[in-house]
């Protein structure tokens, strides 16, 4: 969320605050160059794998069908995953060096902090909060099964799952609107060098765009601290049971062991099943909100700070290369919170492994 710096373009004159200075930013502004290659050039490699995964996930619910709602939840949450991925991977790419030159070529200037802010930044602040919406609702569904097992299908129908997906996807990604309200662009031509430079500024005539400082406040502070306290609670919740499963299973193998007669010992075995089948989801929920509270944590605390710190702490201030280094230590944390659930899945799930293998083994037969 770099966009928060652009509103002071213009007023620095008028900038009260302190500035700040000393040979640890001189240094960190003499390679921001070379660390935003290389967070680029990771960005791209996770990115690459995240895409393939959670179009990989897509596939794999589809084929699995929906009649269970959190096959829908898995699902969505891969559609907002893998447009944070596409999103992340495009904002670090607005700022390296080939595509200016690219623009370059076809005489056009562009600034690279306001394109990627405007054209990625955005839309990926708001998809990740989806995604932290989406699995606080995961979290909260699980929740409800362990605590109400019986009467769970009926509160959470497949008619529910819809409604409350659609209405987080709303939620999550209509407030971004607001960042673009009073958004204007201004086509300036350079007749000498026949360069065109394109502006992105807000038009709102010396005064604070509220709209502007509203998703700030939506993206930065509300929802993430929202979907932390509910992940949280539910994930906590869901440890303590998962624990409990553990020491009841342990505690009843010698018993079931133990069991002569076939009819009685079929109940049990079936019984313990069914309870390894909803374990196995537990544990895939609970590393995927844990993934969540731990990765997205950093690109929070930096938008939070920010917030704070609005003319110092931003793309235009003195802390601009702190702000940047934060910036991009977050968005790749963010990245790899969107690119892991394939690999929960994997080590979870046995269904999802199965349907996983025989989508490769018909295609190398088909090849």
């Amino acid at each position: 969320m770099e966009d928060e710096a652009t509103n002071q373009t213009g007023n620095r004159d008028n900038q009260t605050a302190f500035e700040v200075s000393g040979p640890g930013l001189e240094i960190l502004e003499q390679i921001m160059p070379i660390l935003t290659a290389v967070f680029f050039s990771t960005i791209l490699f996770i990115g690459t794998f995240g895409v393939i995964g959670n179009i990989l996930n897509l596939l794999v619910y589809a084929r699995l069908g929906f009649s269970e709602t959190i096959h829908m939840s898995f699902a969505a949450l891969a559609v907002s995953d893998l447009c944070c991925v596409i999103n992340l991977v495009w904002t670090f790419f607005c700022v390296t060096p080939e595509l200016l030159a690219l623009f370059a070529c076809h005489g056009l200037r562009v600034d690279p902090t306001q394109l990627s802010n405007f054209t990625g930044g955005w839309p990926h602040m708001a998809f990740s909060r989806t995604t932290a919406f989406l699995t606080s609702w995961i979290s909260l569904e699980r929740c409800l099964c362990v605590i109400l097992p019986t009467k769970v299908k009926v509160i959470i129908t497949r008619k529910v799952t819809r409604i409350v997906l659609t209405a987080i996807f709303i939620i999550g990604c209509c407030p971004v609107v607001l960042a673009y309200i009073d958004l204007k662009f201004k086509w300036i031509l350079d007749p000498a060098s026949n360069i065109t430079t394109l502006n992105m500024y807000y038009d709102f005539e010396g005064n604070e765009n509220i709209f502007n400082g509203l998703a700030i406040l939506l993206y930065g502070a509300i929802y993430p601290v929202c979907s932390w306290i509910v992940v949280t609670v539910c994930t906590t919740f869901l440890i303590v049971k998962l624990r409990r499963s553990v020491k009841w299973r342990k505690a009843n193998a010698t018993a079931t062991t133990t069991t002569t007669n076939t009819a009685d010992r079929d109940f049990p075995i079936n019984q313990r099943n069914a309870s390894n089948r909803e374990n196995r989801a537990t544990k895939t929920i609970v590393m995927i909100a844990c993934f969540v509270i731990v990765f997205s944590f950093p690109i929070s605390a930096n938008n939070l700070t920010a917030l704070v710190l609005r003319k110092e702490y931003s793309p235009y201030g003195s802390l601009w290369s702190l702000f940047r280094l934060n910036s991009g230590i977050g968005m790749l944390f963010s990245e790899i919170n969107s690119s892991a659930n394939i690999i929960f899945y994997i080590s979870t799930g046995s269904r999802f492994r199965s349907v996983l293998l025989q989508m490769f083994s018909s295609k190398c037969i088909k090849n």
